[in-house]
Parts: C-alpha cells; structure tokens; sequence
C-alpha cells in the first residue's frame, strides 16, 4: 500500500479543521453562555459540556485503535497500524482531559479532588494501560513495532466495557448512572459531542498525516505530507 495519505482524505483538511474550530467555539459558549446553572451543584456543572464530550471521544478513540489493530493483523498493511497509532495517540490527549476536569467536578460534588470509586480508578488505569502502548511502541525498533502494537491494541480494548459498566457492575460508585436535564442542557451537551467528535476527527487526520511523512523517510522517498 502506498505511504501517502489518499488525496480525497486530505482535500477536505481546512475544511475540516475550520469546522471544528468553529463548532468547539459554539460549543463552548453555549456551555458557558446559554446553558442554564444547575441548582445544586451551580455554575461547576458545566464541566459536563467539557467532562462528557472528552471520555466519549476517548473510548470513541481506543475502539478505533482495537478495529485498526485488528485490520492490520489480518492484512499486514501500514496503513491499519498508522491509523492504530494516530486514534490512540489523539485519545490519550482527550484522556487526559478527562482526568484533569474530573477532579475538578469531583471536588464541588463530592467535596474530593480524588476518590478511588470504580469509574475513576477503572478510568486511570485505562490512561495508564494506552499510555504504555506507546511506551512500549517507542522502544522497539523495526517490523515488530508494528505487530506488537497492535497486539496490544487488541488486548487493551478490554478494559473499555470495564470503564463503560463500572458504575453498574460495582457498588458505591459515586458516578450517577444517568443525570438529571433539562432539554436546554442535552441541546448543549448534544452539540459539545458533535464538536468533540470533529475537533477528534481533525486532530487525527493531522496525526495520520505524520505517520504518512514518517512511513515516506523510511522507504527512503520524499518525506512530504500530502496537501
């Protein structure tokens, strides 16, 4: 396969970008702006618009990292392992997100920066499990960087419906299976997962973009990106 980006992936990349940027902006101002405070937990609960949006994209991430892991088991093609690569590169950052505006809802609801309840530890050893990925993937060298990133994609996976079923499957979580809004509330939050979802989309097409020119040095061609 060739180690160029398809020109019909990469055309739209302004595009994309300029969307993305436009419907975070909107997002954000109607988390901040529009949306109405809630009662109880006043203006902290609008880190949901920003909490939500970032754990979805994450597990949205790492699921894309396991099918591509798969894809390039089955076929050997470097272009399965890049978009492995890429999606859980990018799901780290939103990852890390979540991690840094938990603790900050956490401690207006909870009166804790930090409790060890089932969703939080779940969550923080899933940063942990996807951040050796790449550890790991950085220090082998060669075709085998590839195959055993991608058996780790795979095997990681498993901790996901571990994260999604926490608050189900043990008790005393604090994490509320379902929350409380008002339709004003699902609008915004409705439209902080659309631009999440894009902003992660444009993200990862820069980060794919990467792989293309690091695949090219390798071969020994031009190293340059597709515009």
């Amino acid at each position: 396969m060739s180690s160029t980006i398809p020109g019909w992936w990469s055309k739209g990349r302004a595009i994309l970008w300029t969307v993305a940027v436009l419907l975070v902006a909107g997002a954000l101002y109607a988390a901040f702006a529009r949306a109405p405070v809630e009662a109880q937990m006043g203006v902290v609960q609008k880190i949901v618009y920003i909490h939500v949006p970032s754990a979805t994209v994450t597990l949205l991430a790492f699921g894309l990292t396991f099918a591509a892991s798969i894809a390039f088991l089955a076929t050997r093609a470097w272009m399965w392992d890049a978009v492995a690569a890429s999606s859980c590169e990018v799901g780290m950052v939103f990852a890390t997100i979540v991690l840094v505006s938990g603790p900050l809802w956490a401690r207006s609801a909870w009166n804790t920066w930090w409790t060890w309840e089932p969703r939080l530890t779940t969550f923080l050893i899933l940063w942990l499990l996807y951040g050796g990925y790449h550890v790991v993937r950085a220090s082998i060298a060669g075709g085998a960087r590839r195959t055993v990133s991608a058996v780790l994609g795979v095997v990681l996976f498993v901790n996901l419906p571990i994260v999604w079923k926490s608050v189900e499957w043990w008790r005393g979580s604090l994490h509320p299976r379902a929350v409380t809004m008002t339709g004003e509330m699902r609008t915004v939050l409705t439209l902080s997962m659309l631009a999440w979802v894009v902003f992660f989309a444009a993200a990862f097409q820069e980060r794919l973009r990467l792989e293309a020119m690091r695949k090219a040095a390798e071969s020994g061609g031009a190293p340059e990106a597709p515009r």
